[in-house]
């Protein structure tokens, strides 16, 4: 499979200080981050075997004074879009220079509601700042998605989350499932069956807005058992953010089967500030540095790439899973939990018929 997506850490540097950081990132850069040059000769190196998306993140990309340069060589050959922070560096001036530079999309996150989203980002006001960079996008035209990290803390606040999206236009909110990784710690992170309820929930949401997960790639499962007919095992935490959007218009909604089966390393790669390759950024585990081999080879020939390829060298229920060719759950997850990155998904309660 050619990679369908790439993320691309810039940089590691960034002004807020957010307790679930799988970056760990810090208010400098760093000194052996990418050049310009190398960032364009990555480019080059990409474009000769794949056109994916190409998705720029950090840390908060912001922080670098060459990032327009480099939006605008990528997106003559890839779709380019970026994730950055909800400070004072995303001023309007900014969003536009972005979008002349060929930016399709930017994505803003929003956490829970004001005073959740401050404490998990450390600093008081990145609430309204976010919504103030969301309302200088539309002005422009600047197509946005809504990213939101799953907590413990912040799951009964997910349907008002989801109206926020909904009530400012948002082309797509990601819902992402925390890995315990970087700041992020396993206390922080919903249970199994709180897996289960809130994927179940988001079944119900597609038909409200473009929505997906991410880092919980058993939402496919779920996907599948709930267009057969078949309900998974939910609790009444399902039940209660289910009546929090009863009433709500629904509306016609796509959802890309291409992009389905795109996991950890299968369809994916990750390039760190440094250019470190791994799987994904929650699966920090080096398979080779753009700096030393061919990317190209890299995510083809490095054995890890090569084992994640195949869900049939995954271990325990999801080894034997019928939904481990969709699915095969979250390595990056595994990894942090187990040690092992080919172990079962440890926040999936679904039993294999075998």
């Amino acid at each position: 499979m050619d990679p369908f997506i790439v993320f691309w850490e810039l940089t590691r540097a960034c002004k807020l200080a957010c307790k679930h950081c799988r970056a760990k990132a810090v208010t400098k850069r760093h000194p052996e981050e990418l050049t310009t040059q190398e960032c364009f000769k990555i480019l080059d190196e990409i474009a000769s075997f794949a056109k994916p998306l190409i998705i720029f993140t950090g840390g908060d990309p912001l922080m670098r004074e060459d990032l327009v340069e480099i939006l605008s060589y990528a997106s003559q050959e890839f779709r380019v879009s970026i994730a950055f922070s909800g400070t004072e560096l995303a001023t309007l001036d900014k969003l536009k220079e972005l979008k002349d530079a060929g930016v399709s999309r930017i994505a803003v996150s929003i956490d829970g509601l004001e005073k959740t989203h401050d404490e998990i980002r450390g600093i008081k006001g990145t609430f309204k700042k976010s919504l103030e960079v969301i309302e200088n996008a539309k002005k422009i035209g600047l197509p946005f998605q809504i990213n939101t990290t799953v907590t413990k803390n912040n799951i009964r606040e997910l349907p008002e989350v989801a109206k926020l999206c909904m009530s400012l236009g948002a082309e797509m909110w990601d819902v992402f499932f925390l890995v315990p990784t970087g700041r992020a710690k396993a206390d922080m992170m919903p249970d199994a069956q709180e897996f289960e309820d809130i994927l179940c929930w988001l079944y119900d949401l597609k038909h409200l807005m473009n929505v997906k997960s991410s880092a919980a790639v058993h939402f496919r499962r779920i996907e599948k058992m709930r267009n057969e007919g078949i309900m998974p095992k939910v609790s009444e935490l399902y039940y209660d953010l289910l009546k929090e959007i009863d009433g709500l218009k629904p509306k016609k909604v796509e959802f890309s089967e291409k992009r389905a089966y795109v996991t950890d390393g299968r369809g994916m790669f990750f390039i760190s500030h440094t250019g470190e390759i791994y799987p994904s950024g929650f699966l920090q585990i080096p398979a080779g540095n753009v700096r030393k081999g061919k990317i190209e080879e890299i995510y083809r020939k490095s054995e890890i790439f090569i084992k994640l390829k195949d869900p049939n060298n995954l271990k325990g229920k999801c080894g034997i899973c019928e939904f481990r060719y969709i699915c095969g759950g979250s390595r990056a997850r595994a990894y942090a939990l187990t040690g092992d990155y080919l172990a079962e998904e440890p926040c999936c309660i679904y039993r294999p018929k075998s």
